[in-house]
């Protein structure tokens, strides 16, 4: 067990606290101990750790200099949601502008775009630079794997062409 402790925090969230812990034990990647401000046992990142302050007459000041001169907090926006039990199908390994014609096609004709490979994935639209892992995922979860012209012709008949 080592001494008392103040520093300034960022956590996962980005959200910046001053933070004072007692009765601390240390690894080489994090500080445990009994924080102040939460009245019970915290554990802290040491790479999170914005900085160690040892006059606590300064701490309010130097955080309100960390929360002015950082940026906002990371916000998680939520997964979008597929109400309409529309197709959902996704896009990988195309040039940017391809694929943002691709999508607003695929969009067109009410089909739900996903950005990754998820669980209600039908269809996996695969371009030249496609990456192994997300054609493997696809695969193994019974996804239907097309290339663009395959992509193109379903739309326009219903059908994908064998080759």
């Amino acid at each position: 067990m080592s001494e008392d402790k103040r520093f300034v925090y960022r956590d996962a969230l980005g959200v910046i606290s001053s933070r004072e812990v007692t009765n601390i034990s240390e690894t080489e990647e994090y500080i445990q101990g009994y924080c102040t401000k939460a009245n019970a046992l915290r554990t802290f990142r040491k790479d999170r750790i914005l900085e160690d302050v040892d006059d606590s007459t300064i701490i309010d000041e130097r955080l309100k200099y960390f929360i002015e001169n950082s940026p906002p907090p990371h916000v998680r926006t939520p997964r979008r949601l597929n109400t309409s039990d529309a197709p959902e199908i996704c896009f990988t390994g195309f040039k940017k502008a391809d694929k943002i014609k691709l999508v607003e096609l695929a969009e067109s004709e009410k089909m739900f775009v996903r950005d990754s490979v998820t669980k209600n994935l039908e269809f996996l639209c695969c371009g030249y630079n496609a990456g192994p892992k997300k054609i493997e995922k696809s695969r193994h979860q019974g996804v239907l794997i097309l290339n663009e012209e395959q992509f193109k012709t379903m739309l326009k008949n219903g059908e994908i062409p064998e080759e």
